[in-house]
């Protein structure tokens, strides 16, 4: 007869091995929450989401005052970052360490700060070398006054970069042979030797989208995690490019030394908008793949276990740049507004989960803006449409109707009412925003039509006056100026 005492112990023990496991592989995740948004919730509501959600780590990309107080009392791990604009100063060390008193030291108690990110991607290609030499003299005086204020041991600098910082040569394309770009290898050798010598971590940002949008012979299926297409490195074989991307890192930091740094991902995702291949579906096949290889601590070849990694994003932003592409505003698994796109099992068991999207969120009015059916001959008024429906993208977010997007298969009626609403809801409604030269109408009448939503932006829940951000700002400035005829 088995001894009820020791299988009451097992019992005991594989139920604390299940919970831990499962406590494990949700505290594994992170998300990037970015403001860059007309119109944004309010942080404690978004804060709300994360703990709604079971995030408990996030990433920002400053360390606004409001965000940081929201986050006090969360428990929720975080990491603030400094912008680049902002690199060149903290070269200079005492505002590096006025900048640690005020967005440290001062939070220090009440949130759980790990690390500070020092710029984000500033050796991308595109910024023409601008951060080149700003952001090794940044990264040394913030870690710098980190250790003299006594919170060095346990808040780490670091600095998240794109995944073009490292690369195999053509003539061997494979994860082994990589090695960090040549006309950034001295920068990229002192951050590393600096990371290690400090025990932080080297923070970069891997995109299999990026790779599917910039390569026309880029194999579809390697961007994801259930595809057929693999490489083969020396009897190592790669079935997705994430893996090999981030042990193309790991192959370039071995050969600075410094083969077992610790690598955390600052960002991976997969837009649902502004291309063909940024939708729902191809987010949905992409993020259940990822999130169950997360969960289960698989990593790598060359690294297998746990890997820290923070989404790509939380909410989509509408005031993002497009310069990289339409999709760039579309990067959230939450809706502008907070809610959720499509199930994602966050916990990684493989679930179709529901998302628990913000609460008690405060719309505008259920009013849109249109093209007005009666205003216009489109024999006689071509180019006074075209004009005003491109003044209406201008100031406000039109990638939806981009080639292979969601509304791209709108007429040109569709498209200009679509213009003028994005318009009209980021002017928060405004009667004068939606007139465009007597072409435009407001309706109560909702016209989205099948996949083509058009929105109602949402409004300030605890003042009852709307929010409009930096972009709309600019809009109405610019407006100004063209009236008056400057």
């Amino acid at each position: 007869m088995s001894n009820p005492r020791k299988q009451s112990t097992i019992f005991l023990c594989i139920t604390i091995s299940f919970l831990y496991f499962f406590s494990s592989n949700v505290s594994a995740l992170g998300v990037n929450w970015g403001t860059m948004a007309t119109h944004q919730l309010p942080p404690k509501t978004v804060v709300q989401m994360l703990k709604d959600n079971n995030v408990q780590k996030v990433k920002l990309f400053d360390a606004d005052t409001n965000t940081m107080v929201a986050l006090a009392g969360s428990g929720i791990e975080v990491m603030v970052a400094i912008p680049n604009d902002q690199l060149k100063a903290m070269g200079n060390y005492n505002r590096a360490k006025d900048w640690v008193r005020r967005n440290i030291t001062r939070f220090n108690d009440d949130i759980k700060i790990k690390y500070v990110a020092v710029g984000n991607e500033p050796f991308l290609t595109s910024y023409n070398g601008s951060f080149i030499n700003l952001t090794y003299p940044a990264l040394f005086n913030i870690q710098k006054a980190l250790n003299e204020a006594g919170v060095g041991d346990f808040i780490k600098a670091t600095v998240p970069s794109n995944a073009d910082v490292y690369s195999s040569p053509p003539d061997n394309p494979v994860p082994s042979a990589g090695t960090f770009r040549q006309d950034i290898y001295e920068e990229m050798r002192l951050i590393v030797n600096f990371l290690a010598h400090n025990k932080a971590p080297f923070t970069v940002n891997i995109y299999p989208f990026l790779s599917l949008y910039l390569s026309s012979d880029f194999p579809f299926d390697y961007a994801f995690f259930n595809g057929q297409n693999t490489v083969n490195d020396n009897g190592v074989v790669y079935t997705n490019v994430f893996d090999a991307n981030f042990d193309t890192l790991l192959a370039s930091l071995k050969a600075l030394g410094h083969g077992d740094m610790e690598v955390i991902v600052g960002e991976v995702g997969w837009p649902t908008d502004g291309d063909k291949n940024a939708n729902v579906p191809n987010a949905e096949r992409f993020y259940a793949g990822l999130l169950p290889k997360l969960a289960a601590n698989r990593g790598t070849p060359m690294r297998p276990g746990y890997i820290e990694v923070y989404l790509f994003g939380f909410i989509d932003e509408d005031a993002k740049s497009i310069a990289p592409g339409n999709f760039e505003r579309h990067w959230g698994i939450f809706k502008y507004d907070g809610q959720p796109k499509f199930p994602a099992d966050l916990s990684g068991e493989g679930q179709k989960k529901a998302l628990t999207g913000a609460q008690n969120v405060q719309y505008l009015q259920s009013q849109w803006c249109m093209l007005n059916p009666n205003a216009i001959s489109f024999s006689n008024s071509t180019n006074q449409l075209g004009d005003n429906v491109n003044y209406a993208c201008t100031f406000s977010d039109c990638t939806a109707l981009g080639y292979g997007s969601s509304c791209g298969n709108l007429d040109e009626v569709g498209n200009a009412s679509y213009a003028f609403n994005m318009y009209f809801q980021v002017q928060n409604q405004k009667a004068e925003a939606c007139d465009f030269e007597g072409l435009a109408m407001i309706t109560t009448r909702n016209i989205s039509r099948d996949q083509c939503n058009f929105p109602i932006q949402i409004g300030d829940p605890t003042s009852g006056h709307c929010m409009y951000g930096s972009s709309v700002r600019f809009g109405l400035v610019s407006m100004l100026l063209l009236f008056m005829g400057l």
